[in-house]
Formats: structure tokens, C-alpha cells, sequence
């Protein structure tokens, strides 16, 4: 029905069945109309006299005076024809609602999904692993749930004239208490009056009890799609009792809630509309979990340790087979067994069977996670062997079955331990992928993979070995039996289901990259590389960030090495241990080793191939510096190997650092001393800052359990502050007035250092500080930064809103001009010693020459780019317009202040670039910040995007970034803006007349917010665990806004 009707033959306007009293017009309302609410209807009651209460019904569209009502409803009003004409786009959808036919479940489209294809989906909402609902990652459900939406809020504007009552089971439309906006809801259940009824918002997996009156019928314009949220549960597990444990819930909520996830659809049920889905938990999730399920029962318990995986079977590049796929994931991830090996697995099979058989059934069994055993199979219960995966829970165990690349959470009770003589047979899974393809898109499509499936499951194929990469087999495969021959590859790229891509022939395995070396080696010689051996060595940051160390070997407080002590680092040295024990292992072959050569050797002490330098060669051994440990140590010569290119990706490890602020008493460390510092830091997590970096390696500040070693070792007199003795022969020393002039004071020799005295450096002694005092912003204040350099979440600069007095600028300017002009004939000085990032020195600006503070951001071969430290803009500036800076000039707070977001015991040592430029553009969209802490160095910060953007916190961006299961769900910032401070120009400077920036500091009041603390230990470890649960709470508030 069309609303040109009204005027020709459709339902024409007639007036209200009840007259009305005019009444003072309503003001006029356009764009939709207010509710049609008797507004003035007991208007004249009020005052309690007066005729009976008068009613003014008010048109549907512009808010005025309505006397008509709508012919095919009769209950909508209206003023004028003009009115209904313009509302009706969004009335004919409830003209008949109350004959409108019902919707339920079965009446929306089935979705249409593979059993056995991975998918890609978010989890929505989590009720238990029996019940939990996920969004698959596709823009069309995504284009599909907007336009629906809209629709939904345009259908259902207009007032309900009287309460629906809807059917449990039917999909109505339901307003969510929160936003207050139209959702498609299912009826779950009506309380007995029928005033309030249970929803499940279908498309988002959420629950909420909703008042009648805000549930309307499913109006005929919204489409029929299958929901969006798609009702799932874990395949092939059922709960343990009952119902499923709240830990067990809470467990695997933490894991999945909120991220993104690979599910595998095994089984489709209740017609179409929820699904059975193995998921693929993120790594570091599974690793915590499992590894509390493992250690919480694990006293006393055989853990199966000497039991570790066999070999793999090795294959050459160029080498032919005929194989077998026994798994397939997509045409680059496939197990399959050589053909020629199929009596040695059945064999090992019988095996099995009868080992299992006479084995006691085991009560103290409880392997570690990454030892071998023996698991019986659910669907056959045969006996495999199998790797320890993860403890799904304390009882209940993943295992990979290691010879056919499957796997599945099993009961303990059906694990046996494993033999020795079992073990010695190579692992039968050869993982493989297919060479020359790539996806058309990001991923491999359904039909694709069901397609291949088809064409490889029960048949021998042949396939040649092309290359290697991530442990997996590159190859090429044909079915011979098929006529014409079909290679796979070809099949796919001429059907439109992948496309072509460069095949690579050399082998990414280190392991295989030796063994065709030394079958050419000539004997008593070094074996040929294709590429020069290139190696480095791993950093400390140097601009004033804090950083996790572990010791390695101490000699002396002058001199120990550690590495940097994090989970990603332990995880790269454990990846690298594996790789040297297959290289080593692989080549036999003993090295002529030269000095100054990298090489693999065998640890005498661990009894482990690691890397190292040779030192030192003599007739029969070697002297080797063990690159990630920092030992030095003569090795059999025949326990040296050679290494490859591939080896020496990771950077050396151990870095040689010595305590900064401290010297022995006499000309070496005592060994009183040496024992002193071995308490505080051997096995400990120490907290660093490096202030000074050489060729020797880093002056390093340490902190060992909230105690500062330098102060220690000197209180307990086992060390002195450097150059102590020749300041005590004086009587003064120059220290800074309140006028700007030096006063005399006496030198107490037995005082206890401050930390300004650990520096060591007099205030007259020009250097480069990277340990500058930051304001301390303050605490929970809420504000929009001025960003004025980003370097790194872990670090970045913005301009105090806690600005100085202008006249103290101007006098500091006057004493840094006096400065700057007495020492810039000597500026060749800045040159030998280069300022570290981070640091803080005197620039020249370039637009009028003058001298200003500074903050080195990055150092290159002849210059450096700085940040006017009391004006924010930066430049690039050569080294002679650099000058290191007094410390009598840093007593003036700088207007830049350090700081780090929330979130940093997480952080990485090292920044992936991506990362970075993604925090980056954020920032300069303008976001709001809190200020959570001050940890002695930097501010740290929260940071949210304006609502506009989306709200989200910044933190929760940027772990979602470093985590590989998330980069595809990283939504990117909007460009940045050009108007935005910090952008490399110095506009600031610009702004003061004659081109100097001084007056660009007004004249306010200085506050101090320090406060002065009793326990700095308890006060950090407050301020981390405040940090904590900032961090939680964030979290939350996304999954919340997620699951709206």
C-alpha cells in the first residue's frame, strides 16, 4: 500500500472516535515526531477544580495538533495527508501488526557452513563449554548485522499504540535496557502475568530480562537472516558431573572470551542452528592454563620426564615419495606417511597393543607437558604414542598423536608410560604444505578445502620435496592413478581456488640446511656457505626505560652478565636449544675453528649445543665465550660444530653490564664484596635502567627487591661512591644557590649516598644524563595529552600540563646561553661521545640559532633528532649543535615529562615496527589519558580513544596487536590528524616573537605533588597492582561493549 492511497481510493483520514478540546499547539517537532503521549491530559486536574480532564492527541510525524487517524490501523494520528505521506516508509511495516504473521527460528535462513572447515570468529558470549556463542569474521555478516539494525531502529521509532504479547519461542524485536535501541530477541520464557519475558539477543548471544512493553512484533521489512551469533559447544566433552564446575568455566572463559579464534565446525545440530566446534586456544593462554593444571597435582607424581620426542623423519630437498594423507587442515597444512614405511607403523602398533597390555595400570602417572607417552585413541581405543600437549584441566589431557598428526583431550587414567624401545623408531607425521599456492584472498576458502580434501583423502599420491619452511615440507603433488595425471597445484589455480606463487627451493631448516654442506665438505675443511655469517649482539634500551635482567655469571660487581628476562626471550632461547640440538646432531662433522668465528658448541658443564666465539685455539681444544650465557670455557675440539646464517638470526643473548655509581674501596672488589652483591641479585629478577652504554658494554642501575644494589653495597661499606676520596680533601663544593650561586657546604664522608650522589657526576660536570628527572603528573587526574613524541608504548612524551614560571625560564636561559657560548669552541667533545636516546643535553635550533634543553629521540652517524625539551617541537640537528648539559641546568623541571602506558610488566624488549606506528596513529587521533602512577622514572598512563573512535583503550589495542592470533582483528586508528603537537615542525618556537620560544611559557604557579613515602617497596608494588587492575577493568569494559 503506497501512501499516495490516502488521496486517491486507499484509506482515507478520519477523525478520532473521541473528540478533543483544542488546547495550546505543542511546539513543533520535525524529524520523527515525540511519543504519542496525552501530554496536557490531566491538565486542568492539577489545580483541582475546573470541567473533566481534556485529551490532545498529537500527530505521529510532526508533533502538532492530530485529528486524524489512519484508515488501515486505526490508531495512528496525524495532522494532514503531508504527515502520513512522510511517515509512511516507517508506519505500513506496523499498519497491521497486529495481524502480522509470527516469526520463530525455524523461519530464519540455516546457515550454511562446512563440517571440518576452520573458521575464523570471535567469542561473544561464554555460559559454559556446553553453551557459548560466536561471531565468524566476515564482512558480509558484518555489512548484514548494520544494515539490519538500521532498519530495526527506523521500523520501530514510531510509539506502540498497545502492548504485544509474544509466544516463547517466536523472534520478536526487543530494546536492550542499556542503549535502549531494537535487537531481533527469541522469547525464552513469560512470567505468569506476562509482564516481563526472558530474551536471548540472537545476534549478539547475551541475555536480559525485558519488560513486554518494550518487545514488538518482527516487522516484514527485516530480513530473515540465520543469526548472527551462531550457539555452540566444545565438541567431544561432556562435564564431569552434572553440570560444568564454575573453575572449569572460569578457566576457559579467560582463555577465549573477547579474542579471536580458529573453531573447527565438526557438527552441525538442532536443525541448522547451533554447532559443535573444536577451537584452537591462543598459545599463551593454553601454555597457563595448562601449566597450573599440571604443577597443582604434580607432587610426588612420575612426570615422565626422560621420556622426550623422537626424531623426525629426515627428508632432503629433491627427494621423491609416495605418501599418504592421514590429516588435512588446507592445501598448506597437511600430515601425511610415506607408503614404503606402512609395515614399520604396524609393527609399531603391535607393538604398542602388547607394551600397554602388561603395563599396570598407573596411579603416580602424570607427565609433563612436551614428554611422550601412550594414549589410547577415543574412537578406536587403540594404543598410540602421543606428545603431552596441555592439561585441559587436572584430570583431563591433550595429546598430539605424534605419528599421525591428530589430536585430542583425553582422561589421565587412559595414558600409560612409554618405553624406551618404542621411542626409537623416527616420528611417521611428516608435516607438509603445498608449493607454488597461495589463497586468493587472506584465507583458504571452504570450497577450496573441501575440494582438495576430496582429491587427496584415500589414495597414494607422489609427491617431490621443493623446500622447507616453519618445519614444514614444501612439495609438489600428484595422483598418478588419475587420468589425465592431476597435480594438485595446477588443479587449484586452473578451478580459481588459489593462485599461483614462488616456490622456493632452499631448505629454512637449519638442520637440513647442514646436511648438504658436509656431504660436500672437503675433509679437514670448513664447510661451504652461500652467504657470509652476520650476527649481532641483544640492547638494552638507553633511554631511561625500565627493563627485567636476570644475572647469567657474575664476576664482580664491576663486571656480570645477564639477559634480558622475559617470557618472549625464553621462549626464542628454548626455540633456539632445539634447532642447535638438530643441527649438531645432524652434522657430525668436527670444525677447524678460527678466532673471531662464531661456531656451535657443546657446553661442558650442561651437556647442551649452544653458540659461541672462539677465543682461543690450541692443539686440541678451544677456548669458547658463550654468546647467550657469557661463560668462557675450553671445549674439546671435538665439540665444536660449525653454524649457519640461520643460527645466528637471534641476537647474541648475554650482555656484559657493569653496576654504575659505585668502586671497589681499594683497587679490586673484595671478596666480601662479591658475596654481598651475589645475595642480591643471583636467581632474582633485577629491575635496570642503563645510564651509560660503550663498546665494553652497560652502566646499569639496579634494583633487586625494591632495594637499590648501589645504595646497598656502599651502606654496608663494601664500595664507595667514585671519586669519594678526592672530594673529601675539599672543604666545599659547588652546589647551586637559591640566587643562582654556588654555596659552601660541608662534605660528610660517612653520609649515606643519595640517589643523585649514585650518579657520581658533580653539578659543573657537563655530561649526557639519561636519568633526567620527569614531572610527576598528577595522580587519576583525567586529561588530553599533548603528545610531543611517540617513540613506543613503552615509551613517549608529553607536555606538562604543570607548567613553570616564565621568569625562572628566562634566568635558565640566560645561564644555558652563558653555558652553551663557553663550551661550543670544545663542541668536537659531543662528537667522541654521543649522546644515548634518551638523553638530555643542549641543542642548537636551527631557526635562530639559539641554545635550548633537550631530549636525544634517535641517534644517527652524524646527527641526531632532538625534542626541545621546554617547547615539545623537534628537529634534526648535527652533532656539532649538540652540547651535553650540567646538572644545575636540569634543576628546572623540563615542560616534557616521560611516560609509559598501562600495562608495561607485559611489554617486549623489543618494539615490532607495525606496532609502534599503530600506537602512534592513535595517538594523534586525541585521546584522553589518566595518570596511574609515577614509577620513579615515567609516568604511567591509560589511554582511550574518544568515544567517536570507539572508545577503546589503548592498551587493550596494543596486546591484541602483539598477540598472532589477534593481528587480523586489530582495528587501525583513523589517519592522523595534521594539527596534532609533535609533528616535527617547531610550532611552538614559531609562535615567540623573533622566532626564540620563550614566550611561549606563560607565567602560573608551580605545584609539587610528591608526596613523601614511608615504604617506597610497598608503594611500587601498590601502584603495579593498581596497574593490574586498571588493566582487568578495561578489559572488562570491552568485552562488555563487544557483547552489545
Amino acid at each position: 500500500m503506497s501512501p499516495l492511497s490516502l488521496i486517491s481510493g486507499g484509506p482515507p483520514l478520519r477523525p478520532p472516535a473521541t473528540a478533543a478540546t483544542a488546547a495550546p499547539a505543542a511546539p513543533e517537532h520535525r524529524g520523527g515526531g515525540p511519543p504519542n503521549s496525552p501530554l496536557n491530559k490531566n491538565a486542568l486536574a492539577l489545580s483541582g477544580s475546573g470541567p473533566p480532564a481534556l485529551t490532545v492527541i498529537f500527530c505521529n510525524y510532526c508533533g502538532q495538533q492530530g485529528n486524524f487517524r489512519c484508515n488501515s490501523c486505526k490508531k495512528i494520528p496525524y495532522c494532514s495527508v503531508v504527515c502520513q505521506k512522510e511517515d509512511w516508509k516507517a508506519h505500513k511495516h506496523l499498519g497491521n501488526s497486529e495481524s502480522s504473521k509470527k516469526v520463530y527460528l525455524k523461519d530464519l535462513q540455516i546457515p550454511k557452513f562446512v563440517e571440518g572447515a576452520d573458521v575464523q570468529a570471535s567469542v561473544l558470549e561464554f555460559y559454559s563449554p556446553g553453551r557459548f556463542f560466536l561471531m565468524f569474521q566476515s564482512p558480509e555478516i558484518l555489512k548484514a548485522l548494520t544494515d539490519m539494525s538500521t532498519e530495526l531502529q527506523g521500523t520501530n521509532r514510531s510509539p506502540s499504540v498497545s502492548n504485544y504479547v509474544p509466544c516463547v519461542g517466536e523472534v520478536c524485536a526487543a530494546q536492550f535496557s542499556l542503549d535502549l535501541k531494537w535487537y531481533r530477541g527469541l522469547i525464552q520464557t513469560l512470567t505468569h502475568d506476562q509482564k516481563m519475558a526472558k530474551v536471548l539477543y540472537i545476534d549478539f548471544g547475551n541475555e536480559e530480562d525485558v519488560p513486554v512493553d518494550r518487545i514488538r512484533p518482527l516487522a516484514a521489512n527485516i530480513k530473515p537472516l540465520s543469526p548472527c551469533a551462531m550457539e555452540c559447544c566444545i565438541a567431544g566433552v561432556v562435564p564431569v558431573g552434572d553440570k560444568w564446575s564454575s573453575e572449569c568455566c572460569t578457566t576457559v572463559r579467560e582463555m577465549i572470551v573477547g579474542k579471536i579464534v580458529t573453531a573447527c565446525l565438526v557438527k552441525t545440530q538442532e536443525h541448522g542452528q547451533s554447532f559443535a566446534v573444536d577451537i584452537l586456544l591462543p598459545i599463551d593462554a593454553m601454555t597457563n592454563a595448562s601449566l597450573e593444571n599440571f604443577r597443582r597435582l604434580a607432587d610426588g607424581k612420575d612426570d615422565n620426564s626422560w621420556a622426550q620426542p623422537p626424531e623426525p623423519l629426515r627428508q632432503a630437498v629433491g627427494d621423491r615419495l609416495s605418501v599418504v594423507v592421514i590429516h588435512f587442515q588446507s592445501p598448506t597444512d597437511f600430515i601425511v606417511q610415506k607408503v614404503e614405511n606402512a609395515k614399520l607403523i604396524q609393527d609399531l602398533q603391535l607393538k604398542l597393543r602388547e607394551h600397554c597390555s602388561q603395563v599396570a595400570a598407573p596411579k603416580n602417572f602424570r607427565p609433563a607437558p612436551g614428554t611422550v607417552c601412550c594414549a589410547q585413541f577415543t574412537e578406536d581405543k587403540q594404543w598410540y604414542r602421543a606428545t603431552v600437549l596441555a592439561y585441559s584441566s587436572e584430570e583431563r589431557v591433550c595429546v598430539g598423536y605424534i605419528d599421525f598428526g591428530n589430536s585430542e583431550d583425553v582422561d589421565l587414567s587412559h595414558l600409560c608410560p612409554i618405553s624406551a624401545a618404542l621411542l626409537e623408531l623416527p616420528m611417521q607425521a611428516i608435516p607438509c604444505g603445498l608449493a607454488g599456492v597461495q589463497p586468493i584472498g587472506e584465507n583458504w576458502s571452504e570450497e577450496c578445502v573441501v575440494a582438495l580434501r576430496l582429491l587427496v583423502s584415500n589414495r597414494i599420491l607422489h609427491v617431490e620435496i621443493l623446500g622447507e619452511h616453519n618445519r614444514k615440507l614444501l612439495v609438489s603433488m600428484v595422483d598418478e592413478t588419475s587420468d589425465p595425471q592431476a597435480n594438485m597445484a595446477e588443479v587449484l589455480i586452473s578451478a580459481g581456488y588459489a593462485a599461483a606463487a614462488a616456490v622456493g627451493t632452499k631448505s629454512d631448516s637449519p638442520a637440513e640446511a647442514a646436511a648438504p654442506a658436509a656431504s660436500v665438505q672437503p675433509q679437514g675443511g670448513s664447510p661451504p656457505v652461500s652467504e657470509p655469517l652476520v650476527w649481532r649482539s641483544a640492547e638494552l634500551p638507553s633511554d631511561g626505560q625500565t627493563v627485567a635482567l636476570q644475572t647469567t655469571v657474575v664476576e664482580n660487581p664491576g663486571e656480570f652478565y645477564c639477559h634480558i628476562d622475559s617470557p618472549a626471550a625464553q621462549q626464542q632461547l628454548t626455540e633456539l636449544d632445539s634447532e642447535l640440538k638438530l643441527h649438531c646432531e645432524a652434522d657430525a662433522t668436527s670444525l677447524v675453528p678460527k678466532v673471531g668465528d662464531p661456531c656451535c658448541a657443546l657446553h661442558p658443564g650442561e651437556g647442551r649445543w649452544c653458540r659461541g666465539m672462539v677465543r682461543k685455539v690450541s692443539e686440541d681444544c678451544v677456548t669458547v665465550y658463550f654468546v647467550d650465557g657469557g661463560q668462557t670455557i675450553d671445549v674439546k675440539m671435538s665439540n665444536v660444530r660449525s653454524i649457519t646464517v640461520e643460527l645466528l638470526k637471534l641476537p647474541f643473548q648475554a650482555i656484559r653490564c657493569w653496576l654504575a655509581g659505585v668502586e671497589p674501596l681499594e683497587s679490586e672488589w673484595s671478596s666480601e664484596s662479591l658475596l654481598f652483591f651475589l645475595t642480591l641479585v643471583d636467581g632474582q629478577q633485577l629491575s635496570a635502567r642503563v645510564l651509560s652504554v660503550t663498546e665494553q658494554g652497560c652502566g646499569v642501575e639496579l634494583e633487586s627487591k625494591g632495594q637499590n644494589v648501589a645504595a646497598a653495597l656502599i651502606s654496608e661499606q663494601l664500595a664507595r661512591v667514585p671519586g669519594e676520596l678526592a672530594k673529601e680533601k675539599h672543604v666545599t663544593t659547588g652546589q647551586p644557590g637559591k640566587d643562582g650561586e654556588k654555596e659552601p657546604r660541608t662534605e660528610d664522608a660517612s653520609k649515606k649516598p643519595s640517589a643523585e650522589q649514585l650518579t657520581a657526576v658533580s653539578s659543573d660536570e657537563p655530561f649526557f644524563p639519561v636519568d633526567w628527572k620527569a614531572v610527576e603528573l598528577p595522580l587519576n587526574s583525567i586529561f588530553k595529552p599533548g603528545v610531543a613524541a611517540a617513540i613506543n608504548p613503552s615509551l613517549f612524551y608529553v607536555l606538562s600540563p604543570i607548567q613553570v614560571d616564565g621568569e625562572k625560564v628566562k634566568e635558565l636561559m640566560e645561564h644555558l646561553a652563558a653555558y652553551c657560548s663557553k663550551h661550543q669552541t670544545a663542541s668536537s667533545a659531543a662528537v667522541k661521545s654521543r649522546p644515548a636516546p634518551g638523553a638530555a643535553c643542549c641543542a642548537q635550533f636551527s631557526a635562530d640559532n639559539t641554545w635550548y634543553r633537550a631530549v636525544v629521540l634517535e641517534v644517527g652517524d652524524a646527527e641526531a633528532k632532538v625534542i626541545y625539551a621546554d617547547y615539545g617541537n623537534m628537529e634534526t640537528v648535527p652533532f656539532s649543535r649538540i652540547l651535553p648539559i650540567p646538572l644545575r641546568l636540569l634543576q628546572l623541571p623540563f615542560q616534557i615529562t616521560r611516560c609509559t602506558l598501562l600495562g608495561m610488566e607485559r611489554f617486549p624488549a623489543v618494539w615490532p615496527e607495525d606496532v609502534t606506528k599503530m600506537f602512534q596513529r592513535a595517538l594523534s587521533d586525541g585521546v584522553f589519558a589518566t595518570v596511574l602512577s609515577f614509577d620513579g622514572s615515567a609516568n604511567v598512563l591509560s589511554l582511550t580513544l574518544p568515544t567517536e573512535s570507539g572508545g577503546v583503550q589503548i592498551a587493550s589495542m596494543i596486546f591484541d596487536a602483539l598477540h598472532p592470533q589477534n593481528k587480523a582483528n586489530a582495528h587501525p586508528p583513523a589517519n592522523p590528524k595534521s594539527d596534532q603537537t609533535g609533528s616535527g615542525t617547531p610550532d611552538r618556537a614559531a609562535a615567540a616573537p623573533d622566532g626564540a620560544p620563550l614566550g611561549a611559557i606563560p607565567k602560573v604557579r608551580i605545584t609539587d605533588h610528591q608526596t613523601p613515602c614511608c615504604c617506597p617497596s610497598l608503594k611500587t608494588q601498590m601502584d603495579r597492582l593498581e596497574q593490574l587492575m586498571q588493566l582487568q577493568l578495561s578489559l572488562i569494559k570491552q568485552i562488555v561493549a563487544q557483547a552489545k
